[in-house]
């Protein structure tokens, strides 16, 4: 009796180290681009900027509705302004400040902040 038990301990046991021992790491991160690094690849508003107002933004910012406009064919020229961007002190610009990831509105990502940071540091080109 004594030793079915322990062998039914011993089962579940490794059952369990057998299943527990093994992690898998199924969430891929997105890589995050430092926005100090001055060798930092070049940030492209059409490629890397305006897919991120799209996933997150446009549900409330498009066309006769809250300003900025930031659907694709509108946001640059909307947001093309002291108001929105500073590029002298990019941490600053309230397209970052305002969904940053540690702000009350839609969030970005720490990449996607990133992203709109690095833009914002390299000049804030409309490219």
């Amino acid at each position: 009796m004594i030793m079915k038990a322990l062998k039914n301990l011993l089962s579940i046991f490794l059952i369990g180290l057998i299943f527990g021992g093994c992690a898998y790491n199924w969430i891929v991160e997105e890589p995050v681009i430092d926005p100090t690094d001055p060798n930092a690849e070049e940030v492209s508003f059409s490629s890397d900027i305006t897919p991120i107002f799209a996933s997150k933004c446009t549900a409330c910012h498009t066309t006769g509705n809250q300003m900025p406009d930031l659907t694709s064919a509108n946001a640059y020229n909307s947001l093309n302004s002291s108001r929105y961007i500073n590029t002298s002190d990019p941490a600053s610009s309230l397209i970052y400040t305002k969904a940053s990831p540690t702000g009350n509105h839609v969030q970005y990502s720490e990449a996607e902040a990133a992203l709109v940071l690095t833009w914002i540091t390299q000049g804030a080109q409309n490219n």
